[in-house]
C-alpha cells in the first residue's frame, strides 16, 4: 500500500508556441527553440518536485504526473509518555503524515506556479 497524494501538472500553450516558432523561424530553427523552451519548463517543475520530496511518475504528454507518499514520522505512536500523560495516537499520527504531505505538495505547487513566469507563452495548471 502506497499512502500519498497525486499531483497533476500541467502545461499549456505548446501548440501555440511551436506554430509561433515555426512561422517566425523556419521548421528547423523554430523546432529547436521550442524544444529548448519546453525543456526549460519541464525541467523546472521537474525540479520544484523533487525539492519537495514527490516523485515524478511519468510524463503524459505536456502534463507531469507526481505522488508525494506520505513520510513515517520520527516520533513512536503510543498511548501514553512514560509519565501517562496522552501521547500521540495511530490517528493523530496518520492525520500529522497527511498534514505534512499536503504542506509539501501546496509547497511544490507555489514554487511551480511561481516559476511560470520563466516563459510567458506557457499556462501551468495543477490539482491534487
Amino acid at each position: 500500500d502506497v499512502k500519498g497524494t497525486v499531483l497533476f501538472l500541467d502545461v499549456s500553450g505548446f501548440t501555440a508556441l511551436g506554430e509561433r516558432l515555426k512561422k517566425k523561424l523556419g521548421d528547423s530553427e523554430g523546432a529547436a527553440e521550442f524544444a529548448h523552451r519546453v525543456d526549460i519548463i519541464l525541467s523546472t517543475m521537474v525540479e520544484h518536485v523533487y525539492d519537495c520530496g514527490g516523485d515524478v511518475l511519468m510524463f503524459a504528454g505536456d502534463a507531469l504526473i507526481c505522488l508525494f507518499d506520505e513520510k513515517p514520522l520520527d516520533q513512536p505512536v503510543t498511548d501514553v509518555e512514560s509519565d501517562g500523560q496522552p501521547k500521540r495516537t495511530a490517528a493523530d499520527s496518520n492525520a500529522a503524515r497527511r498534514a505534512e504531505t499536503i504542506s509539501r505538495v501546496r509547497s511544490c505547487c507555489i514554487k511551480v506556479f511561481a516559476s511560470s513566469n520563466l516563459d510567458k507563452d506557457f499556462i501551468i495548471h495543477g490539482g491534487a
